[in-house]
């Protein structure tokens, strides 16, 4: 479940290496590509109103998200199924939308950045650490390299796991460092306020990706 090149490369991953993939499901409209054409497929809105389709195609009750814009509620989370996530950002440090956490990390000067896989609850990137990687930053690094290096490092997670993606979170793993930080759109509404730090340019310099995000782009350009 999701969207994107994570999503896509994820289940074609997986039906190589021999795994049944009952069902990939993406917001409606997305274009996909030719391999992905003959699996099944289920697009949406909101993942949510999938809930009776999700039960009865899951034959393994587990649900892999990656790449994912949907948040789950009920009646999806009622369901018995393992939801697994794997989010663009360390958990629990750097929870919600991975180029809003990428852009603070920057900022932040941070030594390191990474990704996790994480069991899926009724929070928003609260659930369970199964599996954090993560990477040194760069001093000059910029926000175009870090998200290439986040989505690399995605589905590398996704490969290491895919043997036991539903197996339980160690129990150190869930609280390890409080709940963290949620990096949203409010977030960013205000990253006016770091136009003069010394980090800035880098921190929103999407150079190939502004086509990926246009959103993003349009309001970097306003906050400088």
């Amino acid at each position: 479940m999701g969207s994107g090149a994570l999503v896509w490369r994820a289940a074609a991953y997986a039906v190589a290496e021999g795994r049944t993939v009952d069902a990939v499901v993406h917001p409606r409209g997305e274009t996909v590509p030719a391999r992905a054409r003959s699996l099944e497929r289920r697009e949406t809105d909101d993942v949510n109103e999938l809930a009776r389709f999700l039960d009865q195609a899951c034959t393994d009750r587990l649900v892999c998200s990656t790449g994912n814009p949907f948040l789950f509620r009920a009646p999806v989370l009622d369901l018995g199924l393992t939801i697994v996530n794997i989010h663009g950002g360390p958990l629990p440090g750097y929870r919600g939308l991975p180029v809003a956490a990428a852009v603070f990390a920057i900022l932040r000067a941070e030594p390191e950045f990474g990704v996790t896989l994480h069991r899926v609850d009724a929070g928003i990137d609260t659930g369970a650490v199964v599996d954090r990687r993560t990477f040194p930053l760069p001093a000059a690094v910029t926000l175009e390299e870090l998200l290439l290096q986040v989505t690399k490092s995605c589905h590398e997670i996704f490969v290491d796991n895919l043997a036991d993606l539903g197996r339980a979170a160690p129990p150190i793993a869930s609280t390890p460092d409080g709940p963290g930080e949620y990096f949203g759109m409010k977030r960013l509404s205000g990253l006016a306020e770091h136009r003069d730090h010394p980090a800035f340019a880098r921190a929103t310099d999407l150079g190939v990706l502004e086509g990926f995000y246009p959103e993003y782009a349009t309001l970097f350009a306003a906050a400088r």
